[in-house]
């Protein structure tokens, strides 16, 4: 439970650390990208001979090869289009599409892997997931624009991409897949965008540095997390995030935050604790 709770609260700091990175210090999405993933692979890259290990028996049949293909294809995608979304709109308007994807991840995770379903957990997730969505739904419309299209795909491909790590980690642990995967996706920004690195300057090197930790920190935990409790148990974990993210972005960024929102984030307190409970008690 404790790599879950750690990738979430990671994840919702480096939300807000990406946004302020792209927007108010208006780093460019093809240095921020090919620099990042280059940062978080050699950080992993530290952590692979204490934690790296691969079951070549099982990781080099074709099936096993085509996922990860498919794993690193989807990474680099949802990658794009979700950075993308954080540089040009609102980041209430990110998240309020973002939330989608909780309710994507527990549908799929039902039906790739029956064995981890149970029911309460399961009910609880989507209870969460649609209190996150009411914590949002005012008079705002989901999509304003090809970006928030774009955006939702990023979601569906992130929540794919999810049950396609799952059934990898069966292979690898999460430091050597992770690394694995950062490997593949620097190599292809690298030659994708070509930045300049020369030109990146020092504060914009800390900041893409410290976002590339906390990206570290964030997918190592969620990695584990997948790996020890399943995917509905940390998807539900997962739902804590946003509403870090809303409370952030009214201190932070000076958003407006509704008496809703802290409705629903009693709400999805309680699911969790009701989870835990189940998870852990029986």
């Amino acid at each position: 439970m404790f790599a879950a709770i750690l990738s979430t609260i990671f994840g919702a700091g480096g939300m807000i650390l990406d946004k302020l990175t792209l927007t108010r210090h208006k780093v460019n999405l093809g240095v921020f990208l090919p620099v990042g993933f280059l940062l978080v692979f050699l950080m992993t890259l530290v952590l692979v001979p204490f934690f790296g290990r691969v079951d070549w028996q099982i990781a080099l049949l074709p099936n096993s090869l085509f996922l990860l293909f498919l794993m690193v294809v989807i990474a680099i995608a949802w990658n794009v289009f979700l950075y993308q979304s954080i540089q040009h709109e609102k980041i209430h308007h990110h998240e309020l599409i973002m939330m989608l994807g909780p309710i994507i991840t527990v549908v799929l995770a039902a039906i790739f892997y029956p064995e981890e379903y149970d029911a309460r957990i399961f009910y609880l997730a989507l209870i969460a997931s649609l209190a996150l969505i009411f914590s949002k739904s005012q008079k705002e419309h989901f999509f304003t624009g090809k970006v928030s299209y774009n955006t939702f795909l990023g979601v569906v491909l992130m929540s794919t991409e999810a049950v396609v790590i799952r059934e990898l980690l069966y292979s690898y642990t999460p430091v050597a897949l992770y690394a694995i995967r950062t490997l593949v996706i620097t190599i292809f920004f690298l030659f994708y965008y070509r930045p300049d690195v020369r030109k990146v300057t020092p504060q914009a090197w800390g900041l893409i540095g410290f976002s590339a930790f906390f990206g570290l920190i964030q997918m190592l935990a969620r990695f584990y997390a997948y790996s020890e409790l399943g995917l509905t148990y940390t998807t539900l974990i997962s739902i804590l995030g946003p509403i870090i993210i809303f409370l952030a972005s009214w201190e932070i960024l000076h958003e407006k935050i509704r008496p809703r929102v802290i409705f629903a984030a009693l709400v999805i307190l309680i699911c969790v604790i009701i989870a835990t409970v189940i998870s852990f008690g029986s």
